[in-house]
């Protein structure tokens, strides 16, 4: 169930999948890169509004998706779900 755990500004599926978060009321806004194998990246912008491949990127203070999750109190499941919510169909066809 859909708890808007995570508020997505950004969802774009595809060889790299692209989702620009933010995670309760933490201020910082997330940038996930999940490749095609199943790993991924996570850095930190300053700019809100859908993600642009010129936009600058930081490393993330957390190692990957997971953990900035869990330290947030939530879970990648959840994370999925508030996806689902907010982007619906537009993503959910697609996610393995």
């Amino acid at each position: 169930m859909a708890l808007d755990q995570t508020h997505f500004l950004y969802a774009d599926r595809g060889p790299t999948s692209v989702y620009k978060f933010r995670v309760g009321e933490d201020p910082l806004i997330y940038v996930w890169f999940e490749y095609s194998d199943g790993t991924g990246s996570l850095h930190v912008t300053p700019k809100a509004g859908p993600f642009r491949p010129d936009e600058p990127l930081e490393d993330a203070p957390f190692a990957d998706l997971e953990t900035l999750l869990a330290e947030r109190g939530t879970t990648k499941a959840q994370w999925i779900e508030d996806l689902f919510a907010q982007y619906g169909e537009r993503v959910h066809w697609s996610y393995p």
